[in-house]
């Protein structure tokens, strides 16, 4: 079977929408199932992913030529590491602009790359009107929903969630306070949690944010399970 190669590019119209806690999950996930995976920030003012995973994860300034090619052939690899891009919102027309002037999803498409978009809620009107557009422009790449309930509490009460694209989709559900101040705190690794839980922590802060994470990463695991699966049907 070929080697399938996964290019999640996360976006938002919008900031504080959760398209950073997306992508540190997913990074996460990753490297708790023992893999992992290369990742870029094109936020350069604040690149708090590259911050968190700064030997996986590098900076790109979609703006310059340096940038674009820091971005763009390192996506362009076929080697089966999982690519996690996490798209700051003031560089989303730029990036898609060079995506369609480099041909990315036809070059992505040849060499066995996969590109997912994971666009992340936030219920307002222009930002339904995104993601339709989004999927219009590309009507062949997986687009799945994320729905960050700690960044935007009550997402999917409101009337605009329901004219979304539908398919696929994750939730994130809000995390309580006191155990999301844990693991913001500089250097806390959501996989070497559930790998070696900290003997200092409090029995119920460990359980809380220990259930949190397998509500997360079941999805996760579901979605990629489903991507095999369909891609080896393809093959025959």
């Amino acid at each position: 079977m070929k080697n399938l190669t996964l290019a999640f590019i996360i976006c938002s119209l919008g900031g504080r929408a959760g398209k950073t806690m997306t992508a540190r999950l997913l990074a996460d996930y990753f490297l708790l199932s023992d893999r992992t995976f290369v990742g870029f920030d094109t936020d350069t003012h604040e690149p708090n992913f590259a911050m968190r995973f700064p030997h996986e994860v590098v900076a790109s300034d979609v703006n310059t030529i340096q940038g674009q090619m820091a971005l763009i052939d390192p996506l362009l690899v076929a080697d089966g590491v999982p690519k996690i891009v996490d798209l700051w919102h003031r560089s989303l027309e730029g990036f898609f602009a060079l995506l369609d002037q480099t041909e990315f999803i036809a070059e992505a498409r040849k060499i066995d790359i996969q590109p997912v978009f994971l666009f992340v809620a936030d219920g307002s009107e222009r930002s339904v009107e995104a993601a339709g557009r989004l999927v219009e422009r590309y009507p062949d790449v997986q687009f799945v929903l994320v729905v960050n309930d700690g960044a935007v509490p009550g997402v999917e009460r409101r009337e605009e969630f329901s004219r979304y694209p539908s398919g696929r989709s994750f939730k994130i559900t809000a995390l309580d306070p006191l155990l999301l101040q844990k693991i913001e705190e500089p250097g806390f690794s959501l996989s070497r949690f559930l790998l070696v839980p900290p003997t200092n922590m409090s029995l119920v802060v460990r359980a809380g944010i220990r259930e949190w994470l397998w509500r997360i990463f079941s999805q996760f695991k579901s979605f990629e399970l489903r991507i095999t699966l369909a891609d080896s049907e393809h093959l025959g």
